[in-house]
């Protein structure tokens, strides 16, 4: 309006706050995601689950050439085969005989019980390990610590390196179940087979390696299988513990602050190769599929496998513990380490400069393309880059942090942005219009988005002889009766769609017509101020009832031209407003009530507009101070019959 939007300034200082909010709002999610406190709230975990387990559901199954499941599955299970579960273990002694030829044989089976009703078949077990000499056995971690443990039941352990645990989480050595005796001497290692799922009961990360309180590293079930296929020593293994790295067969798989490490899984539930136990034992599988193979024996019949729910919402998340553990191995051999940079000060920086930018970018252009950019860099960079940087750097960002520092500053600077002058013109106009005319400017700004110039009605009304009132009247009895009939004024105005441009003491300026939307303004004015008059005896009647009341007259002018409307003002202060003669020649027209005695009189142009609609009294033609040329007015009587 004028030469700029409206409230310019206003909106340059909504400007400067909605970058100033978009930054602290980033700041404070960053700085969420980084305490340890607050980094695993829900919102955050939520978040990255989601796009971790997408990352894995939407890529390629990349099976491991050399590893490979038997399976405990039905078709072993049945009475005319192997039958009921637990089978004695010389079945296991046989089965081992099949592999003589695989690299690492690995039991995911626990054995911490001795075969009371099969001794013998223990033995033969026993002698089929150490006879293999590659055979990986499973221990688990019970709650309690048994103290009465002997020395050679406890669980094999590695040296710990000169610089200390690094991030690993203690244990107490007592609390590990390694299998009998007499099996545990014949592994070749021994592994626990633990493993925590996250807060959604998904399996993502593991600890490869706990540190026991007695200064000994104890590894996973997956690590032992991995080091001895690799052919890596236990000091290998932990000399970059401290550094929060794990060293297996020439490469160093990252540790988080917790000392765990996230699984790269190969593919969903079925991507390891798995073949039947039965058709293994009796010739069914030749052996040369399993020559210099890492063979894992778990089961995978309903009601004796653990569930471990993996990251592929598409598959149910089904997958076998078994398979887990041959997912941990290949993680730890072949596939690309993922580094967990969910609380590195780089990717939280990354996260902090994008939300400030993008809350920065919905400010610095217009009202559309502003927000629009914004909104593009959320969804051309913010939501992509978890993908990007799984995919290509085989990095875990904080995702979360990074969702929510850019989503957050651009929703709400968006939603700020496209309100911003919808809500300028509710708080500009909300007292100067009634609540329809408001209603249709919200719903069209571009009615008052610059200056311009229009035929409009305008209206003066005057109290007369308000000087000799308000010194008859107490100054707070005289206000609250100017208040009362500004009010019922303005209530007429407002029910005739006029602008209430301003009050000016006890006077009165309305517009019709201000922002193009009456095409019969100067009749709507006209009766408008009928109405006003109508009000004012109420209003009389009322007052001539109170004794610190004193009824008044007031005399109203009406002028119809053309005039600018526009937003005039300060940087400070700015009011929507009509700017020309017309305006002054409606004010003086008001005034010619003194001189002429009337109450309500009008313009010709107005009373040209009104023709035929009202009684109208020619009084004839008046000079205005400020034209040269003589004006012709009326008196309005009233409506015609």
């Amino acid at each position: 309006m004028g030469s700029s939007d409206p409230a310019t300034s206003q909106l340059a200082q909504q400007r400067a706050r909605g970058i100033r909010t978009a930054l602290i709002i980033a700041a404070v999610v960053v700085v969420l995601r980084y305490l340890p406190l607050t980094g695993d709230l829900f919102l955050f975990s939520k978040i990255e689950n989601f796009a971790y387990d997408i990352a894995f559901d939407t890529r390629q199954p990349r099976p491991p050439s050399d590893i490979v499941i038997i399976a405990i599955d039905d078709d072993s299970l049945l009475p005319d085969r192997l039958g009921q579960w637990p089978w004695p273990r010389d079945v296991h002694a046989r089965l081992l005989s099949r592999l003589s030829a695989a690299r690492i044989v690995a039991f995911d089976v626990l054995f911490t019980e001795p075969d009371s009703d099969h001794p013998a078949a223990d033995a033969r077990f026993a002698q089929a390990i150490q006879q293999h000499g590659r055979v990986v056995l499973a221990a688990y971690k019970r709650t309690r610590a048994d103290y009465k443990q002997s020395a050679s039941a406890k669980m094999p352990a590695y040296p710990r390196p000169s610089g200390g645990a690094g991030p690993l989480q203690p244990i107490q050595p007592m609390n590990f179940t390694p299998p009998i005796p007499s099996f545990a001497q014949a592994a070749a290692g021994i592994g626990y087979v633990d493993i925590e799922p996250d807060s959604d009961g998904v399996y993502r990360r593991m600890l490869p390696l706990r540190v026991g309180y007695d200064r000994h590293i104890y590894p996973h079930f997956a690590t032992e299988i991995a080091r001895l296929a690799a052919g890596t020593s236990p000091e290998q293994v932990v000399k970059s513990v401290p550094d929060s790295h794990l060293a297996v067969a020439g490469r160093s798989i990252p540790l988080n602050r917790q000392g765990a490490a996230l699984i790269n899984y190969c593919g969903p539930t079925g991507t390891v190769p798995r073949y039947s136990y039965w058709a293994v034992l009796t010739g069914e599988e030749p052996t040369d599929v399993f020559k210099d193979k890492i063979v894992l024996i778990g089961a995978s019949a309903p009601g004796l496998y653990d569930i471990r729910p993996a990251p592929y919402p598409s598959h149910k998340r089904f997958f076998l513990g078994v398979e887990t553990n041959a997912n941990i191995v290949n993680t730890l051999l072949y596939m690309p380490p993922l580094k967990d940079s969910s609380r590195a000060a780089g990717a939280l920086l990354f996260a902090l400069l994008l939300g400030t930018v993008a809350g920065w970018m919905v400010w610095s252009s217009s009202e559309v393309v502003g927000p629009l950019v914004g909104g593009l860099l959320v969804v051309l960079v913010g939501l992509p880059s978890f993908f990007v940087l799984f995919h290509l750097a085989h990095q875990i960002l904080p995702y979360g942090a990074i969702v929510l520092a850019t989503a957050l500053p651009v929703g709400l600077g968006i939603y700020e942005r496209l309100g911003a002058e919808r809500r300028m013109m509710r708080e500009q106009f909300s007292v100067y219009v009634s609540p329809d005319v408001l209603q249709m400017l919200m719903r069209n700004p571009d009615m008052i988005r610059e200056g311009r110039q229009r035929e409009v009605t305008l209206l003066f009304a005057d109290v007369r002889g308000s000087t000799t009132l308000s010194e008859k009247a107490a100054p707070e009895v005289w206000l609250t009766q100017l208040n009362e009939y500004m009010s019922q004024m303005t209530t007429v105005i407002f029910a005739y769609d006029g602008y209430l441009d301003k009050f000016m003491g006890d006077g009165i300026m309305a517009i019709w017509n201000a922002f193009g939307m009456e095409n019969n303004h100067a009749e709507l004015a006209v009766r408008a101020a009928l109405g006003m008059l109508a009000r004012l005896d109420a209003l009389n009647q009322y007052w001539e009832q109170a004794a610190d009341r004193t009824p008044f007259r007031i005399g109203i002018g009406l002028h119809t031209g053309e005039a600018v409307m526009g937003d005039a003002g300060s940087d400070q202060r700015r009011q929507y407003t009509a700017i020309g003669d017309t305006v002054n020649t409606a004010s003086r027209i008001e005034a010619m009530n003194k001189e002429l005695g009337t109450t309500l009189i009008i313009s010709e142009t107005t009373a040209q507009q009104t023709e035929g609609l009202f009684e109208l009294r020619e009084i004839g033609e008046m000079p205005v101070r400020g034209r040269s040329e003589p004006i012709r007015i009326f008196e309005v009587l009233g409506e015609k019959a």
